[in-house]
C-alpha cells in the first residue's frame, strides 16, 4: 500500500479537471473504468473513461475557471494491498462535486477504476 502514489493520482486528477487536461485524465483512469452519477431527472448516468476524457478535453470544460483550484482529499481508505477508496471534493466551473473514487494498483500502476459523483451548483 502506497499512500504517496495514491495521493499523486488524486493530485493529477485534480489538475486534469482544473486545467481541462484530457491527457492527464486519461493517465489517471484505468482503461476499464466507468463513472456513475444521478442526473437532474433522477436517472442513473453512466460514462466510460473515453467519454469522460473527451468531455474534459472539450471546449469550455470547467468554465468559468476559478482563480485557483478548489479541491480537497477528504479521506483515503486502503481496502487491500492493491485497492483503495478515496472521497474527494473538487470544483469544476460552477459545480462542486463530491467524488467517491475506487482505485486499484494493476500491473504496478495505481489508477482510478470507478467514480461515483454528486454535484451541486455554487457561485
Amino acid at each position: 500500500m502506497d499512500n504517496a502514489e495514491v495521493k499523486q493520482v488524486l493530485r493529477d486528477y485534480f489538475d486534469g479537471l482544473y486545467y481541462a487536461d484530457a491527457e492527464k485524465i486519461n493517465k489517471v483512469f484505468h482503461d476499464a473504468s466507468n463513472l456513475y452519477g444521478i442526473g437532474e431527472d433522477g436517472a442513473l448516468r453512466t460514462m466510460t473513461k473515453d467519454a469522460f476524457v473527451n468531455l474534459v478535453g472539450s471546449a469550455g470544460f470547467g468554465e468559468p475557471r476559478q482563480a485557483s483550484p478548489q479541491d480537497e482529499i477528504l479521506s483515503i481508505d486502503f481496502t487491500g494491498d492493491n485497492t483503495a477508496v478515496a472521497r474527494v471534493k473538487v470544483r469544476v466551473g460552477k459545480m462542486l462535486f463530491t467524488d467517491i473514487l475506487c482505485l486499484m494498483q494493476i500491473e504496478g500502476k495505481w489508477g482510478i477504476i470507478s467514480k461515483v459523483y454528486a454535484g451541486i451548483t455554487v457561485e
